[in-house]
């Protein structure tokens, strides 16, 4: 980064951390504003506005402007307020009972009556109302504590709540991938930056939450803020605030748990016993505690929560059993392999390698977290307000997985251990009137590790076809460990001009970095079937051995720093009582520190294009050494909400600006690990690659010759952050009965989005008959004995260059319906339809497998946009609760949760050896699309080998069945599949909770024993046949086995489909074995 920037961007900073400004509603806190007038509407000057938090007497006071206009800034999130207006010849009013929504600028316009008038002083009470307010433009969602308490959950995460956002699946928000998610936490970043986990949060990767739920006070789900403040995603923004103590010691303690036999039997049954079989014996339970109260009252407060979280669960899949020589089918069941092979294999590598694989049978994974909460507020004056907290988990997670394509023995698992400290001091000032201030500091440390079962081995993947059985140590957990620390600073502040609002802010962070991670660090020996195991090698170009490993003098970890740098301003003008506008711009400049090592071969090789023969390309300015640039990516916005009516009853509001994320640090980190002088790579197939034996991962000697550099990893020094721009219109309209009507639109086009490049892949040579798809093949290799794959250079095998792309778009039209709390009930309902597209959908880490997992026909360089993976399309959502209480010392509520969506996308592919030659997953489902016959005549089809006894008529009509059947490939018959073109079937979900409260006094306090009962998916309770989870296994479909040309080296494609001896699958999709039952959890608590 340019020092000289880097220095005026500090001192910009420094400017801003000592103004002495305001700043509007934020992440942490609400607001309040409004009008006070007389009875005429004029407005009074000098009135005095006092709200109060009720529970802990705080008091935020705000006189009126020359308009009669005031501003409350920094107020806690929640309530109860009581807000008292009082002006001199005028009758005082109070307003009691009003609650603030997370991020909320309550619009409080109030007329006062004159002191002639023959009236008491006026005392109303008010709920608030998060839809029906003038602060709101874009889409978002307000998860309150009622509902937090209420609604159904059995994993206590943020995702059973954040599925309330009908724009959101799962992590996926507006049909984006959850890496581009902000989370916050008390204004701070509590994201998994590097990331390597699904949920998108510390910790995610141990099985754990960021935080218990008790201490959460409210969520908040923001898609289009047009609020400069809010930024650091391209996805969605979700903003949690945590609980604080008051003037009353309250508490409770609680616990949680289920078992076996509070899960429903398996989806289908068992096909030799014809019954529906249950889950095998397991545990899990969560319990804990929160304590708050005054330490000084009405000054300083406290709120404790701790909580811990066993669970002991079986893996769903077995082995099938041999009847009369043919392996058992049936749901949980890995038909493709037997436990008489297993236990030949777990023979071999004892007795021929020393090495004990571990178990084939039913075993249990442990997950186990601890948690910590501390929280301290201050109310150092009436102006000023510090808040204090911290957060520690401890967390681990035994990682070991099947599936009906997939087995592992035992030791091929692995445990992830990770530890989490997280601390906040956020300090609010109010100076007079005109200005406040909000600063924020946050740190936190994040240290993840993984520790392999069993000794160390090579790890060994046997094929079976399309499926594989894993033995060894799992390839990429002998070396991987992660420290990251994250510094955060933001500092908010604005100016009060009459209908303006200027605000001004800066929110930096800044990162540490220091990975370790060696792919097959062990090695990694790939067998095309069971007897080339047996036999320690085979000379078939699909038996493959790899290993990497550091070089004399390399860096053995990725340590590097990086930062985001932001500054933003903005002007929120009340321009009517009716109209608001909010207009902005945001900057910001990210960095990178500590640069990898230099490889001058590189830039060498590709500085210059190939311009002749097969193998031309462009030419490329990379190095190895270099990280992207440090630029300013600009942010403007706009909003606006207009009240139609004047009333709040008829609202439209919308806005249009651009949103910048961050990538995941993963990606920049490949590069510190991929130049080619730390690292090397021995790739060896066929008779070039060594029999199966013990190898020693440190030890470079005892490496066959040959080693290569490897693959390389590169960013392209004009990348930017992910960035899109994205408008939204909405019109929410009050109806009868407090129901409130939304309809919403939401439009996404990419700007700036991460793209995989492989630019030492140089262009194809011909194309293959009768399919047309482009080929990368031109004779033999002898290196490695197998097809030869035109590279720009024979030093390096993939060069993978990071840069952009700005093609891609996400859309959504969303209906909702709410009805606010009221006597106990509250209901929500939506339709959402949502459609996403891309080139590619950051969904791998590791910089080979981000650019050969995409499904492509083209050629892997040369992607059309097609449905990304978090393609949405439709969704239905509802939830209701309703509590009611009776005989004085009982109150019953009964919640529920529907999702109900139209499946999840998926591709179909080829599988087994790689037909164009690109390099996309060879052994496993790869990255080339099908083509979709429409007759026989535009398919040869083979048998799979001599067991197959089938006719090529005969393999005709079971894989034209399979297409009839599925509606996608019927309806696309004669062309290529779409990337993520298919989808599973629709899934309807319904989740329950029923508590039960018994009230009781001790001393002066009423008491309360809670019990609860929780049963999600339902309909499964009710009829077996309802609520079934579909799945395809990493979005990826093998339909047919490439089998080679016709003439060994020419002619068409040949393929085969399923092997004559096992039943071929009859729909792409899998039934979950475990999401697909009905499970209830029950607990108990106590509250004070």
């Amino acid at each position: 980064m340019n020092n000289s920037r880097l220095r005026h961007l500090f001192l910009l900073v420094l400017m801003l951390f000592t103004a002495h400004l305001g700043w509007a509603q934020g992440v942490t806190t609400a607001a309040m504003s409004g009008v006070i007038s007389d009875s005429k509407g004029e407005g009074l000057p000098g009135a005095t506005v006092i709200a109060v938090h009720t529970p802990t007497n705080t008091q935020y006071v705000a006189p009126t402007n020359s308009d009669g206009r005031f501003n409350i800034q920094n107020m806690r999130v929640g309530g109860p307020y009581t807000v008292r207006v009082t002006f001199v010849g005028y009758k005082d009013l109070t307003r009691e009972g009003l609650n603030l929504a997370l991020g909320q600028n309550f619009r409080f316009d109030q007329k006062l009556s004159d002191s002639s008038t023959e009236l008491a002083e006026v005392v109303v009470s008010q709920r608030r109302d998060a839809v029906m307010s003038a602060d709101r433009t874009g889409a978002a969602t307000t998860v309150r504590r009622e509902q937090i308490e209420r609604l159904p959950t059995i994993s206590r995460s943020f995702q059973d709540f954040t599925r309330l956002t009908p724009q959101a699946n799962g992590n996926s928000i507006s049909g984006r991938n959850g890496r581009f998610n902000n989370i916050q936490i008390d204004g701070a970043s509590n994201n998994d930056l590097f990331g390597l986990g699904s949920s998108g949060t510390p910790g995610g990767q141990a099985g754990t939450q960021p935080i218990s739920l008790d201490a959460i006070q409210e969520f908040q789900v923001v898609i289009a803020p047009y609020d400069v403040r809010q930024g650091r995603f391209s996805g969605g923004g979700i903003n949690a605030v945590t609980r604080s103590g008051t003037n009353e010691v309250s508490g409770s303690a609680f616990v949680f748990g289920r078992n076996q036999n509070t899960a429903g039997k398996s989806p289908t049954p068992d096909p030799l016993t014809g019954q529906r079989t249950k889950l095998a014996e397991f545990s899990d339970y969560q319990t804990g505690f929160r304590l708050g109260g005054p330490v000084i009252k009405d000054k300083l407060f406290f709120f404790v929560n701790g909580e811990i979280t066993r669970r002991s669960a079986p893996l769903l899949f077995r082995a099938a059993n041999q009847v009369n020589g043919v392996n058992e089918v049936g749901s949980g069941i890995v038909n493709f392999v037997n436990n008489d092979q297993l236990q030949q294999i777990s023979n071999v590598l004892r007795e021929r390698y020393g090495y004990d694989a571990g178990s084939f049978g039913e075993i249990n994974n442990e997950t186990r977290s601890n948690k910590a909460f501390a929280r301290l507020d201050w109310n150092i004056s009436q102006n000023h307000q510090l808040t204090l907290r911290h957060n520690f988990v401890d967390a681990s997670d035994d990682n070991l997985s099947r599936s009906q394509n997939n087995f592992r023995f035992s030791n091929n698992g692995y445990r992830f251990v990770s530890k989490t400290n997280s601390s906040v001091m956020e300090l609010k000032s109010r100076f007079g009137s005109k200005f406040a201030n909000n600063l924020l500091l946050g740190y936190s440390t994040i240290r993840d590790q993984r520790s392999i079962n069993g000794s160390l081995f090579p790890s060994v993947t046997i094929n079976f076809g399309a499926n594989t059985v894993v033995a060894g140590s799992e390839r990429s957990s002998t070396q991987n460990r992660l420290d990251q620390d994250i510094l955060e600073i933001t500092d908010n502040f604005n100016v009060f001009a009459g209908k303006h609002v200027l605000t001004f802010g800066t929110n930096n962070e800044i990162f540490r970095f220091d990975n370790l991670f060696v792919n097959d660090a062990a090695g990694r020996y790939d067998f095309p079937d069971l007897a080339s195991f047996l036999a320690g090698r085979s000379n078939a170009t699909n038996y493959r051995y790899r290993q990497n490993y550091g070089l004399p003098g390399g860096k053995p970890t990725a340590k590097f720093g990086a930062a985001q740098f932001g500054v933003y301003a903005q002007d929120e003008y009340n321009v009517t009582d009716k109209l608001r506008l909010t207009a902005g711009v945001r900057l910001d400049l990210p960095a990178y520190f500590n640069t990898p090592s230099y490889n001058p071969r590189v830039d060498s090789t590709f500085a210059n294009a190939v311009t002749t023969g097969p193998a031309q390309g462009a030419a490329y300015d990379v190095r190895t050494d270099r990280l992207p640039k440090s630029r300013l990516q600009v942010s403007p916005r706009l909003g606006f909400n207009w009240d139609v009516r004047g009333d709040q009853s008829l609202q439209t509001r919308g806005g249009v600006g651009i949103f910048t994320g961050r990538p995941a640090y993963v990606w920049i980190s490949n590069q510190y690990g991929g130049t080619g002088v730390d690292f090397a790579n021995f790739d060896r197939t066929g008779v070039n690659a060594p029999r199966l034996a013990t190898v020693v991962p440190d030890s470079v000697s005892r490496l066959p010759a040959k080693a290569s550099k490897g693959s390389i990893a590169v960013t392209d020094k004009e990348f930017r952050n992910p960035q899109l721009l994205r408008t939204n219109l909405a019109v929410d309209y009050r109806l009868p009965f407090g129901l409130v009507a939304t309809l919403e639109g939401i439009f996404s086009k990419t700007l700036n989005d991460v793209l995989p490049q492989d630019i030492n892949l140089a262009n194809p040579t011909s194309t293959l008959l009768g399919d047309g798809r482009p080929v990368y093949t031109a004779g033999t290799n002898p290196a490695t004995g197998g097809p030869n794959r035109y590279r720009n250079s024979r030093d390096f095998n993939n060069v993978i260059l990071l840069t952009n792309t700005s093609k891609g778009y996400q859309y959504s039209l969303t209906a909702e319906l709410k009805k606010q709390f009221e006597s106990g009930f509250f209901a929500t309902s939506a339709y959402t339809y949502g459609q996403s597209r891309d080139l590619y959908s950051g969904t791998s880490s590791v910089a080979v497998s981000t650019w050969e997992f995409n499904p492509h026909v083209s050629g892997p360089n040369n992607l059309p946009l097609s449905y990304s993976n978090f393609d949405l399309r439709h969704r239905v959502i509802g939830s209701f609760s309703y509590r009611k209480e009776y005989a004085g010392h009982f109150a019953t509520t009964l919640s529920a949760f529907y999702n109900g969506q139209s499946g999840t996308p998926f591709s179909y592919t080829y599988f087994g050896t790689d037909i164009n030659n690109d390099g996309g997953n060879p052994s496993g489902s790869s990255n080339d699309l099908i083509y979709i016959p429409r007759s026989q005549n535009e398919i040869v089809l083979v048998t799979d080998g001599v067991n197959d006894r089938r006719t090529t008529a005969q393999i005709w009509s079971e894989l034209n069945s399979f297409i009839e059947s599925d509606k996608f490939l019927k309806e696309h018959r004669g062309e290529y599949a779409a990337r993520n073109g298919a989808r599973t079937p629709w899934q309807h979900r319904i989740d329950v909770r029923l508590m039960q409260d018994i009230f009781f006094t001790v001393g002066s306090k009423t008491h309360t024993l809670q019990l609860t009962a929780d049963v999600t998916n339902f309909g499964n309770l009710l009829n077996n046949e309802w609520g079934r989870d579909y799945f395809v296994a990493n979005q990826n479909f093998g339909l047919l086995r490439y089998q080679g040309l016709e003439n060994g080296t020419t002619g068409r494609p040949t393929f085969s489909y399923g092997n004559g001896t096992t039943p071929t699958a009859k729909q792409a999709y899998q039934i979950s074995q475990l999401s697909s039952r009905w499970q209830a959890q029950f607990g108990a608590r106590y509250l004070f």
